[in-house]
């Protein structure tokens, strides 16, 4: 990881739906040569145009990474056999795009593609860290997309996928949003909040913190203390676990935590598929695992538990009954 990124520059949405539009037609495969050059040149035209193609383009860069540990033949045997469904997908989705858009229809861009539209995002296995302002600073965990604004001299942070820690100075105004809530921490606050698939996580580890939540509730949250909320309910406080920041240095410290919970974490910084029996879903573990290195985190599953794990040419592992 690195620190002390830039923001990088938010994309207009109407070139956005420009991008979309051209790349369905030339992966239609009915493009003729004059579409094929006027592309190009719109592409030309201008950063910008070039800068949203490019992140259109990257829709499959994490496949594509995937593969860089296996050799020519099994990479290409393994893009091969995947291309077909994701090229599908993709250009379905864009195709979908294409339509409603050509129609007048707006696309709920940041839902369906985060780790696309948002302004602040990191990839599998990669953590980063950004100063926003004097006295707020974040760090985003793997595979996490967040959206940040300036209004009335606040910032207004959108998290839209993953887990952030959040560091805020006194005197530092700044709000979070979810999907699920609304986090207002405090000056000399050290906080983390996690998208999770239905609700949103919010630990203090230092400081306090008001969250909104359903229709009007509130909660006050202090340091040493955790909560879940849902669309219209929160769960009682309960106090943090051992290591609720592990991961910002790496790490992640489990306690009784089920096997199904520990390689989720997993996934998001091992490049590859990572798949599991249901059966072993529930077992629980204990101790401290890498996530840097989540192939050596793997190999100690056989040690402490009643697994095996399977690997195909690298690139698959299946964690099954031993």
């Amino acid at each position: 990881m690195s620190g002390g990124q830039a923001v990088p520059p938010r994309l207009d949405p109407h070139v956005l739906e420009q991008a979309m539009l051209w790349m369905v037609r030339l992966q239609s495969g009915a493009c003729s040569a004059g579409e094929q050059k006027a592309c190009a040149q719109w592409r030309q035209h201008a950063p910008e145009h070039e800068l949203a193609w490019q992140r259109l383009a990257g829709l499959g860069q994490g496949l594509r990474e995937g593969t860089t540990g296996l050799g020519a033949a099994n990479a290409r045997t393994l893009l091969h056999a995947r291309a077909q469904v994701t090229r599908r997908a993709v250009l379905t989705g864009l195709a979908g795009a294409g339509v409603m858009l050509a129609g007048g229809y707006s696309v709920h861009q940041r839902s369906l593609l985060p780790g696309l539209f948002s302004d602040l995002t990191t990839a599998t296995g990669e953590r980063q860290r950004w100063q926003l302002d004097a006295g707020l600073s974040l760090q985003l965990d793997a595979g996490s997309a967040l959206d940040s604004d300036r209004v009335a001299g606040m910032r207004v942070l959108t998290l839209n996928r993953g887990r952030v820690l959040l560091e805020v100075e006194q005197g530092a105004q700044v709000s979070l949003r979810t999907a699920q809530a609304r986090v207002l921490p405090g000056g000399g606050t050290r906080l983390i909040v996690h998208q999770q698939p239905r609700s949103t996580l919010v630990q203090l580890l230092k400081g306090g913190a008001l969250v909104e939540y359903g229709q009007g509730a509130r909660s006050e949250l202090v340091a040493g203390w955790q909560q879940a909320f849902g669309a219209s309910r929160a769960d009682a406080p309960v106090p943090l676990p051992l290591g609720a920041d592990a991961w910002t240095h790496g790490q992640l410290v489990a306690e009784r935590m089920p096997l199904e919970q520990l390689l989720t974490e997993l996934d998001r910084y091992r490049k590859g598929m990572l798949r599991w029996d249901p059966r072993v879903a529930r077992l629980q573990l204990s101790g401290t695992f890498s996530l840097d290195d989540p192939d050596a985190s793997l190999d100690l599953l056989s040690q402490v538990l009643p697994v095996r794990v399977q690997r195909v040419l690298g690139y698959w592992v299946n964690v099954v009954p031993a």
